[in-house]
């Protein structure tokens, strides 16, 4: 199945990472903890926290449309945002 995301080769925030946020996943997020994911500096220092939620099933947040993440769709978001990191987050 091919990816609706770009390849990690070419990873940026603007490209690779927020399209990942859903509209609904950035207000959900805005009113917890006041983290704009479509602010790549916010998620910049947020990358632990967001890593380690994703990475144990906490985030995304049941309750918009869109619903979850599926496995192959967390594993596509954990190899991308790392990719990110190790690329010292381009734009």
């Amino acid at each position: 199945m091919a990816s609706k995301f770009p390849s990690t080769a070419l990873v940026g925030f603007q490209s690779t990472i927020k399209p990942y946020f859903t509209a609904c996943y950035r207000t959900h997020m805005l009113n917890v903890m006041a983290l704009d994911l479509w602010d790549a500096g916010a998620v910049q220092s947020n990358w632990d926290m967001i890593n380690g939620s994703v990475s144990s099933g906490r985030m995304p947040k049941r309750g918009c449309p869109e619903g979850v993440w599926d496995a192959a769709t967390k594993a596509l978001f954990l190899g991308d945002f790392l990719a990110w990191k190790s690329a010292n987050y381009p734009p």
